[in-house]
């Protein structure tokens, strides 16, 4: 049987978290969160021959492993599910090359129409991925919206992502994103989009290797080219925040700036394809483009502690910039100007994000937002 949907693992460091997700693809024929907890328990003791699954809908999926040069035993987790599933579950081995290298050479093995890349220390809702598979088989659509949901482990809280499209029924262009840009964002996100792998495969892309921040190359360059656009109501991803060690918290993200920096500046060599995107495509570019960059401007800025450290940093960046791509250089100004009072003002993260964002979402409320960053 052809697979419909195959999930990229990457995975480096993974031995304590890799069995919830494995075990959150193991599709039963009575799915719900009771059996997704038997599923998990049963396999974390070895136990598979206690998982009733569904093998019609497992002989569609592809799980695929790939094992980044791990040195702990996450090789031998995947392993068990290996050796009870071998038509579902497979493992690449590879030499260390980050999290972008283990993208790219999992899209090299995929046999499932449509893949999705989940990180080895997140899940999947398993009905919902039930769901999604008999819902893929219906569908050509270049890219696939699904909403998700956060897992905050430090409040033990789950909070779904903001999704709304008139339709889910129907499919969606560039130019639709854009209009509906608001109600879509959350979704556009490396934890939103899959891909269909015959047109992600044709543009043939690679992500930036051996650095943090590709998610948002990933999430951002293909789906630029992405004619037919579809959206899923039901939240698929469960993606795991709330951790201090994770790379997205604020210390790690200061450290990783100069990763943040490389994949920036990786992104933007897709201008040179402007005229291969469809209607809406360069438009798509430049707004989440201007939004990695100004990520990379709260970071340098807010977050980093060291204020006067983060000016120089900056303004080295702006530098680079204005030769490399005038337009994004224009587009950003407003931001840069905004974001460097910020940091005279010595602004803390914390209120930038709690109290900052509220007036934000006032000011959209009332068509002011655009004047506060307007060039």
């Amino acid at each position: 049987m052809s697979k419909i949907l195959s999930i990229i693992i990457p995975t480096y460091n993974a031995e304590k978290f890799l069995n919830k997700g494995l075990s959150s693809f193991l599709i039963c024929r009575n799915t719900d969160e009771t059996t997704a907890y038997h599923n998990y328990v049963s396999a974390k003791d070895d136990r598979f021959e206690e998982i009733d699954v569904d093998m019609n809908m497992l002989d569609k999926l592809e799980i695929i492993v790939v094992n980044d040069g791990t040195p702990d035993n996450s090789v031998s987790v995947a392993q068990r599910f290996v050796n009870w599933y071998p038509g579902t579950f497979k493992i690449i081995n590879k030499e260390n090359g980050g999290h972008g290298s283990a993208i790219n050479i999992g899209v090299e093995h995929v046999s499932g129409k449509y893949f999705k890349v989940v990180d080895a220390d997140d899940w999947a809702d398993t009905l919902a991925l039930k769901h999604l598979i008999n819902s893929l088989e219906h569908t050509e659509a270049d890219a696939i919206i699904q909403s998700f949901r956060y897992y905050d482990i430090s409040k033990n809280e789950y909070r779904p992502a903001d999704i709304k499209v008139p339709d889910f029924n129907r499919e969606y262009g560039l130019n639709d994103v854009l209009n509906m840009w608001d109600d879509v964002y959350d979704g556009l996100s490396f934890h939103g989009v899959l891909y269909n792998t015959a047109f992600y495969k044709s543009l043939n892309y690679s992500l930036a290797e051996h650095v943090f921040y590709e998610d948002q190359e990933y999430a951002t360059v293909p789906f630029s080219f992405a004619e037919t656009i579809r959206f899923v109501e039901e939240e698929l991803y469960v993606y795991r925040v709330g951790d201090v060690n994770q790379s997205v918290s604020a210390a790690s993200q200061v450290k990783r700036l100069p990763d943040l920096d490389k994949v920036i500046f990786k992104v933007l060599e897709a201008e040179k394809s402007f005229d291969k995107m469809p209607a809406g495509g360069k438009e798509h570019f430049i707004r989440k483009t201007s939004g990695i960059i100004t990520s990379y401007y709260q970071i340098a800025l807010i977050k980093n502690t060291d204020r006067k450290n983060g000016r120089s940093i900056v303004e080295a960046f702006n530098s680079r910039l204005a030769k490399e791509s005038a337009l994004m250089y224009d587009t950003v100004q407003r931001k840069y100007k905004v974001f460097m009072i910020f940091n005279k003002f010595h602004m803390s993260n914390k209120f930038y994000e709690n109290q900052f964002s509220k007036i934000l979402e006032i000011l959209k409320k009332t068509g002011s937002v655009e004047k506060l960053y307007r060039k």
